[in-house]
């Protein structure tokens, strides 16, 4: 017998430039580990260039977006976790602080000349 099939619950889509990207880089050197990064992120952050730190962001403000929770600041984004499954694709989960939710979800990255996305979707049973 097969699983019951899944539906989809969100889906979110983020864009970035990468020279925008750069220039905030350049800028707020600290911020990015401190506000965005988890722990496991933290340590090898600055190994990353801008298209890295731009492929992270996005897929965690897409991820964000398709599980429809109110903005809680950037501890949000410090406590979701990306799992890369090859060059474009990867896995995500979040557990939403101080309200035990958990999504998990799954997405792609994109790439357009100076632009780089994310589209991310969950799925529920």
């Amino acid at each position: 017998m097969k699983g019951r099939a899944r539906r989809l619950y969100g889906i979110g889509i983020d864009i970035i430039s990468r020279t925008r990207m750069e220039a905030f880089l350049a800028r707020h050197p600290e911020m990015i580990p401190r506000r965005f990064l988890n722990a496991r992120e933290r340590r090898f952050w600055r190994t990353m260039d801008a298209v890295g730190l731009a492929e992270i962001f996005a897929a965690k403000e897409a991820f964000f977006k398709a599980c429809n929770e109110p903005w809680m600041g950037p501890e949000g984004f410090r406590g979701m976790h990306i799992t890369r499954c090859g060059k474009e694709k990867f896995n995500m989960k979040w557990r939403v602080r101080n309200s035990g939710r958990r999504y998990r979800g799954e997405g792609v990255f994109f790439h357009d000349g100076d632009l780089v996305g994310a589209q991310a979707m969950i799925w529920s049973s």
